[in-house]
């Protein structure tokens, strides 16, 4: 136990100091290749709450270009032949940990190195591919809010444009979400139509995301198979909405924190001056954009 729970802070210190390095991925890719034929070939179905031998795992990180320094996050996607869920890495170690015996300290100390983490990406993204739906949760503090959404809105422009990405054979392909123009580079030695956060839809899995204007990317650093099962479906304690009101209300909130929280609604708030310090509003992380808020989705 003490080997797992010294990995997972290191992992989670390490994520919230220091930017990810690229690195190559581990296995030729002719190896991952069979290794989704045979995914493919099953008629094995698997529940998204449990752990898969056809369960793979692809970090990314996720940069927002404006400013100096830019803005960096560690998210990673976690799928199998029937699902995926995209999050921060940290949700990540902190479902690893929930899979072992744990005390409450060493809980609520991971618990406190994610709060005080500079960026965190704070929504989750599930997708089912039998509905063809996205579940996606996401915050305006203090609360919490879900909503769900088709998953096939972007009409994929297939391009004959192609490069090599951790090794492997990449091909282009543009399409407009968000109010946002995208360019994905996908492998099809990889057959699977999963990618980072919405941008899904493409025969095969996407490794780098960028917009026209170069402000949002996201680039692999890692693929692997997957030993901690996908977190269950949970919305407790989650506010339903409209992706267009969550957008509407979240872009609003996000130019100006503190200005826009109801403080009349507001049961605690906490103070940790150690550190870079963090604000805790009924609990929830208050973060701040220091080179300015850019909205991800614009419409």
């Amino acid at each position: 136990m003490s080997q797992i729970w010294n990995s997972l802070l290191s992992l989670l210190i390490y994520h919230s100091n220091v930017q990810t390095n690229k690195i190559s991925l581990i296995m030729k890719a002719r190896v991952y290749y069979l290794l989704f034929l045979l995914l493919f070939a099953t008629n094995s179905m698997a529940d998204i709450s449990s752990t898969s031998d056809n369960q793979y795992e692809c970090i990314y990180e996720f940069k927002i270009n404006n400013g100096n320094p830019p803005e960096v996050y560690s998210t990673i996607l976690t799928f199998n032949e029937n699902s995926s869920f995209f999050s921060d890495y940290s949700i990540y170690l902190i479902d690893s940990l929930l899979q072992v015996q744990h005390s409450e300290e060493e809980y609520e100390s991971v618990k406190n190195l994610m709060r005080k983490k500079e960026y965190f990406f704070d929504q989750t993204i599930t997708l089912n591919l039998a509905d063809r739906e996205y579940l996606v949760c996401g915050s305006i503090t203090p609360d919490n809010y879900y909503y769900i959404e088709e998953a096939s809105k972007i009409s994929w422009n297939l391009t004959d444009e192609s490069d090599s990405i951790c090794g492997y054979l990449c091909e282009k392909a543009i399409g407009e979400y968000g109010g946002r123009s995208w360019s994905v580079w996908y492998t099809s030695q990889i057959p699977v139509m999963y990618g980072p956060w919405k941008l899904c839809g493409v025969p095969g899995l996407v490794l780098k995301a960028e917009d026209a204007d170069g402000i949002f990317v996201f680039d692999a650093i890692s693929f692997r198979k997957s030993s901690v099962a996908m977190p269950p479906l949970n919305t407790d304690k989650h506010i339903k909405t409209t992706r267009e009101k969550f957008i509407r209300q979240k872009n609003n909130f996000e130019k100006n924190p503190v200005g826009n929280i109801s403080f009349e609604s507001i049961g605690s708030i906490n103070i940790d001056k150690q550190g870079k310090g963090s604000v805790l509003i009924d609990g929830q992380q208050l973060r701040f954009h220091p080179n300015g808020y850019v909205p991800l989705e614009k419409q």
